[in-house]
């Protein structure tokens, strides 16, 4: 993310703020109004759903409906005789619990979607208003769950998306990917959280107010209302803003599944690091303990010193005494430790500790590897 160009963008946001929320003139406030309004409204469990529906749609203002009319057409087809219970369960089914799961929540959208086509087909058959989009479903649940979920506004999106060089691709409505949508916005916000002044200023929109507005407590309505107020109100003043290319894309999408492989590697290596730490601990325990030693070809040997990683044993066979690094030794079976626990031990921790002097290597070279497409993970 190109954050230099975001802060010109909040920079600018701030400056205008007044401007841009003047009570008598744009007042985009009304935002954080709607979706209360929106809250209070909607109860999937009214008995007379068609008129709740109604008073929800009201809520939202001019949010969702454009001229396809996609929110007032559920509306018309839940006042139409025996369909006010599909419209209901149409959406008990796009508000149900996923766990925060995307691609179960891509799936229900989906679903959400080939529903209304099918009212639409049934009932409005040559109509060209109430066509229900990827971006009016995604409304739908902002409204619902701001906190969880995002607003979208494909082109002011992609003009901040250009500005902060965010060069993942999110598609078209035909084949939109919402991961990458909400990824874009959760890295907003992110941005968002480390501007006090902007934090600041969005907390004054809610003194002085007789209604209710919705908290906004995950800043999910400030992050649309900045993507949508950046185009809308001019403030890429001052921002260089690059046209992301098909061919920048590609090279971004390549390098990021490089990142993404690389993360894995790096992953798997920390985890033998870990492992390979914590079987040495555990045999430091089983030694403390007073675990005999026994060598396969010395016999049984006395403790003399242990440091934590090296053994130094006395066998009665000899005069000199012995030194072994711990995780070699163990790991290869040239000693074991006389407990019951030592069988599963080296189940655990066997392979670990038989490669163990690779395992720092293999970390190292990990994180060098990564290093160069660290910023593709973002």
């Amino acid at each position: 993310m190109n954050t230099d160009n975001l802060n010109i963008i909040f920079e600018n946001y701030i400056s205008h703020f007044e401007r841009i929320n003047e009570p008598n003139g744009a007042n985009e406030s009304f935002k954080w109004f709607a979706v209360h309004d929106f809250q209070e409204a909607f109860d999937i469990d009214a008995p007379d759903f068609a008129s709740m529906l109604k008073k929800a749609c009201k809520a939202t203002k001019n949010m969702i409906d454009n001229y396809m009319q996609p929110f007032g057409g559920l509306v018309v087809m839940a006042e139409r005789d025996g369909e006010a219970e599909t419209v209901r369960e149409m959406f008990r089914r796009l508000y149900a619990d996923d766990g925060g799961d995307l691609v179960v929540r891509q799936r229900k959208i989906t679903a959400f979607l080939a529903s209304c086509d099918e009212l639409l087909a049934k009932h409005y058959p040559t109509s060209h208003l109430y066509k229900n989009d990827q971006r009016s479903a995604m409304a739908y649940l902002w409204f619902h769950d701001p906190d969880n979920n995002y607003m979208c506004k494909t082109t002011e999106a992609q003009y901040l998306a250009d500005a902060a060089e965010f060069y993942d691709d999110w598609g078209t409505y035909a084949d939109f990917r919402l991961d990458v949508y909400y990824r874009f916005c959760d890295a907003l916000v992110d941005e968002i959280r480390k501007c006090p002044a902007l934090l600041e200023i969005h907390q004054s929109r809610f003194e002085g107010h007789e209604t209710e507005m919705h908290p906004d407590a995950q800043l999910h309505i400030l992050t649309f209302d900045i993507i949508y107020c950046a185009e809308t109100y001019g403030l890429y003043t001052g921002v260089k803003t690059k046209k992301i290319s098909s061919e920048d894309r590609r090279l971004y999408q390549q390098r990021r599944v490089k990142a993404i492989e690389l993360a894995g590697r790096l992953a798997a290596a920390e985890e033998k690091m870990s492992l390979l730490q914590e079987g040495i601990a555990e045999a430091g325990a089983m030694l403390r303990d007073g675990a005999s030693i026994k060598h396969k070809s010395f016999g049984i040997g006395a403790l003399e010193n242990f440091d934590g990683y090296c053994l130094v044993i006395r066998f009665p066979k000899f005069d000199a005494l012995k030194k072994f690094e711990l995780p070699f030794a163990l790991g290869n079976g040239f000693l074991t430790l006389d407990t019951p626990d030592f069988p599963a031990f080296i189940e655990k921790y066997g392979e670990v500790l038989k490669h163990a002097a690779r395992i720092p290597q293999q970390l190292k070279a990990a994180e060098a590897a990564l290093e160069p497409y660290a910023a593709f993970l973002d």
